[in-house]
């Protein structure tokens, strides 16, 4: 992820946690946690417990989160973190997510209908596609797949931050009977993971694996002469053989989208 990406990430998760977004910069925010929020990624259980023991007003932090290195922000008054991918609080962030946005349906709103309008349902999965070897890389991908017709969508979350969303259908409002099951449209999101994958530049494979050929050498060079350690050099090779290249793709969250508006046409207006 891009610290552009990182940044509209980590306000998009504020927002949702019902925090309040003091002051906002081109690579900072400062953000008044909710309770919810603090508990989750400020790593204070001691705090909370106390707290709810004694029956006292809790006073959720304020925080600055910054995400770039070379425009730290001077004076804030508060906590100033860097956020980066790979950083503890980010895998806290993640974690809460993952805590509370497994599963989300929403409606789009729209103006306001003087006859009755169809709502499509999409479905959006959010992957996190690891590519593995002795260094790692992590994707996120989020795919949506429409329902009615099997139309695929990547990456989604462009498009459903183009959409006004509701989690209470609007009036005039009704939503079409899915024709694919989920079991049919994950099969089918699967096969186009395969198809995209496949398809992509290898690389990282080729160099990680001339590293590994290239340590593997090395090691049987340096215990040719030891016949005692024979031992020693079959389980040091079987450690390289573990770190040969690897694709994992685990599914994150999943929503479920009612549309009135394609999304295409909503890619086109960005």
């Amino acid at each position: 992820m891009t610290s552009e990406e990182l940044y509209h990430f980590v306000e998009q998760y504020v927002r949702a946690q019902g925090c309040t977004i003091i002051d906002k910069g081109p690579s900072h925010l400062t953000v008044h946690l909710s309770v919810q929020a603090d508990k989750d990624i400020m790593g204070r259980p001691y705090y909370w417990m106390f707290m709810e023991r004694i029956g006292a007003e809790p006073e959720p932090m304020t925080i600055t989160f910054c995400f770039d290195p070379e425009q730290m922000p001077e004076n804030t008054g508060t906590r100033t973190e860097l956020i980066q991918f790979g950083c503890w609080r980010l895998h806290q962030i993640f974690q809460s997510c993952q805590k509370h946005g497994q599963f989300i349906r929403l409606y789009e709103e729209g103006p306001q209908a003087s006859s009755t309008r169809a709502l499509t349902p999409w479905i959006c999965i959010n992957y996190k596609i690891s590519f593995i070897s002795d260094q790692k890389k992590d994707l996120f991908y989020p795919l949506g797949f429409n329902l009615i017709n099997g139309e695929i969508l990547a990456p989604f979350d462009q498009v459903l931050n183009r959409y006004r969303l509701t989690p209470k259908i609007p009036d005039y409002h009704f939503t079409l009977t899915p024709i694919f099951s989920l079991k049919s449209a994950l099969k089918r999101i699967e096969m186009y993971l395969y198809d995209y994958l496949d398809n992509m530049d290898k690389t990282w494979a080729q160099e990680a694996n001339k590293r590994l050929d290239e340590e593997a050498k090395l090691i049987c060079a340096f215990f040719q002469h030891s016949h005692h350690e024979e031992e020693v050099l079959q389980r040091r090779l079987k450690e390289i053989e573990d770190y040969r290249p690897k694709i994992e793709v685990v599914p994150i969250n999943l929503g479920l989208f009612y549309l009135n508006t394609h999304p295409r046409a909503k890619l086109a207006a960005i």
